[in-house]
């Protein structure tokens, strides 16, 4: 029983306006970790399958690749919502081209590019489509890029498939780079078609792996 005098705490009702708030804050679940943008809050997944690299990853990664993509052209395949290729256009990139199939992640795409304030002087471009498909067409029409990111649904186990079409394809320019985000315990070859991994990274539960085309020597001799 409370004691004489002490004052009955109510409980708070929250309004509708107040359960709004809320949910607006909770969906800022990321940020754009350096660059032009640094800081910028980017709307996160608030539904399941949607995996977004993490900030402490991206500014890893980022840190890793420094400026060999600057003024570059950047492809982020299965982008969700957008970060990892966002990340590039904020630290320097010249042109991203996203592809993501995902009606919710394509949604939360198209809203965090809405968020950055210069849109009108950068080259973006979106396909909301699946990734096996339109590559053929990005290597006619677009090819080549300076960096690919490849970060599918980890039980989508698509990561041999796209970079054996990647291999087939004149996608990659010749110096470019292969960042790809895999389970640790996933594994794989060392070479896939004319690819060769030259780097990997362990985070946790998670890999990144670092891919080149293979240099034969030919040049040398």
């Amino acid at each position: 029983m409370p004691a004489t005098g002490a004052r009955r705490i109510q409980p708070r009702h929250f309004t509708s306006a107040d359960k709004r708030q809320v949910r607006k804050r909770s969906r800022f679940k990321m940020r754009i970790t350096g660059g032009k943008y640094g800081g910028l809050k980017l709307l996160g997944p608030t539904h399941e399958g949607l995996r977004p690299t993490t900030d402490m990853l991206r500014e890893a990664l980022f840190n890793i690749l420094g400026a060999t993509f600057l003024n570059g052209r950047v492809l982020d395949l299965f982008a969700g919502a957008g970060t990892l290729g966002i990340e590039a256009l904020s630290r320097g990139a010249r042109a991203v081209t996203f592809v993501e199939k995902d009606p919710k992640g394509l949604r939360l795409l198209k809203q965090n590019l809405r968020r950055l304030p210069d849109t009108n002087n950068t080259e973006v471009r979106v396909y909301p489509v699946d990734v096996l498909r339109i590559l053929p067409k990005i290597s006619r029409d677009e090819a080549p890029y300076d960096l690919i990111f490849i970060d599918p649904p980890f039980h989508a186990d698509l990561w041999f498939r796209v970079l054996e079409l990647i291999s087939r394809l004149s996608v990659l320019a010749t110096t470019g780079q292969i960042v790809v985000e895999i389970p640790r315990r996933s594994l794989l070859p060392e070479r896939i078609g004319c690819l060769q991994r030259v780097d990997k990274r362990v985070y946790g539960e998670v890999s990144l792996e670092f891919w080149e085309y293979i240099d034969d020597g030919a040049d040398g001799e």
